[in-house]
């Protein structure tokens, strides 16, 4: 297929035809189909174009499409995406940014998001989340945090946390 082609059935073709197009032309005409009005064909678009190209889709309505741009931009851009509205992006962005962002996602409202940030943050912010409200946040803290706070969460309401750190404390 031509790129004149690809042009014509975005214009002109039902969905099928263009989302049969946007699997099959060469990535890199697949710009002209970012803004088209259908959120799958931009779900495929953002699948396969390439990622110096998704900044473009970062803001896109569809939730499904931002969670793609979020896996596959270049982690330098994930800034821009550190409040999105779906916590699944939110969540993306923990994985794969920079860790020196993270901090600013200790209080997100979601606990998977925050589960992700305990993971991957530097050591020195874990003690910023030893009284999360959530027992599965403090459970993955408890797993890090260095071995000298620990007495600190001797005594949590979380039976599994206070195991792990028993644990811990006598290895």
């Amino acid at each position: 297929m031509t790129e004149e082609e690809f042009i014509n059935i975005l214009k002109t073709g039902s969905f099928k035809e263009r989302f049969d197009a946007v699997s099959r032309i060469d990535p890199i005409h697949l710009t002209r189909a970012i803004s088209d009005k259908d959120e799958n064909i931009r779900y495929k678009v953002a699948s396969r174009i390439s990622a110096e190209n998704l900044l473009s889709l970062i803001n896109d309505p569809y939730k499904e499409v931002r969670l793609i741009v979020a896996k596959r931009i270049d982690a330098k851009e994930l800034p821009k995406m550190i409040n999105d509205k779906s916590f699944w992006v939110r969540h993306a962005v923990a994985e794969r940014i920079d860790k020196s962002f993270l901090p600013s996602l200790i209080e997100d409202k979601e606990p998977i998001v925050r589960i992700m940030v305990a993971g991957r943050i530097d050591e020195k912010y874990l003690l910023d989340m030893v009284k999360d409200r959530e027992a599965l946040v403090r459970k993955a803290v408890a797993k890090r945090i260095p071995a000298e706070y620990l007495p600190l969460m001797q005594n949590d309401a979380s039976e599994s946390v206070k195991n792990i750190v028993l644990e811990r404390l006598n290895k």
